[in-house]
């Protein structure tokens, strides 16, 4: 009987400290939340949101566009790139010794076919007919500032005379400053103007319609000019439209 009252004891015992363990936990679940507490709930609490991720496109700037034509090289600063000739400068630009001519002759006559090339190109680019050798000299990169490097006035008439023994240049003056280049012939010309003429229409030109008309042969010397009107009445592409040939009058059919 003892045992059984014993046993009774020690059950309301354990009984009565799993009530207690209870009501301190209920006691601690409905304390008050502090405001920091009270943010994490709500934030854990709270659905997310997912919002859409704005596509920005960068904002990219646009390049200055420089007109070629509008710059002239008695406008540039010395040792100044033209903007329109930056596209072809050749790798060897870098090279400190090509501004020296080679001593060897196979070597110097690649060093003025690699020159004279670029001239051609150069005069091409800013569609120059005849060019000042003391004004091209100036820029670069005939002038190099960052090598210290530039080219000295024999070695612009040696490079011209090469180019003259080509005949793909003459000299303009008897001082021999300025230089005619022929970086596209008479022929090539003709072709251009008769086929320009036909897609716009003019049936007859005369020497300063072809001025006007604002293309590659416009800035021609006139002397040219004559000639070319020559060459499309001798290729049949045309015929004199006056008695004193100044005018002539394209043959489209």
């Amino acid at each position: 009987m003892a045992e059984l009252q014993r046993k009774k004891e020690k059950v309301e015992k354990k009984k009565t400290s799993v009530d207690v363990l209870e009501k301190v936990l209920e006691d601690v679940t409905r304390k008050k939340v502090k405001p920091t507490d009270q943010k994490i709930v709500n934030l854990i609490s709270k659905p997310v949101v997912k919002k859409p991720i704005a596509k920005t496109t960068p904002k990219v700037k646009s390049p200055e566009v420089v007109k070629p034509k509008s710059v002239k090289l008695s406008q540039l600063e010395p040792g100044t790139v033209h903007p329109a000739v930056k596209p072809i400068l050749p790798t060897w630009v870098s090279k400190p010794w090509r501004w020296m001519i080679p001593d060897d002759q196979e070597l110097q006559k690649q060093w003025l076919i690699t020159w004279g090339d670029f001239l051609l190109a150069f005069a091409r680019i800013l569609n120059l007919h005849i060019i000042d050798l003391h004004e091209v000299s100036l820029v670069y990169p005939f002038t190099n500032p960052l090598l210290k490097k530039k080219l000295s006035p024999p070695q612009m008439e040696a490079i011209s005379e090469h180019l003259i023994e080509q005949k793909r240049a003459i000299w303009w003056d008897e001082q021999k400053t300025r230089l005619r280049l022929y970086w596209k012939t008479l022929n090539s010309f003709v072709e251009e103007i008769f086929e320009y003429s036909f897609q716009n229409g003019h049936e007859m030109v005369t020497l300063y319609d072809m001025v006007k008309m604002k293309q590659s042969w416009s800035s021609l010397p006139s002397k040219d000019l004559a000639t070319i009107m020559k060459l499309l009445v001798e290729t049949n592409m045309a015929s004199w439209a006056d008695s004193e040939h100044k005018t002539i009058e394209f043959h489209f059919v």
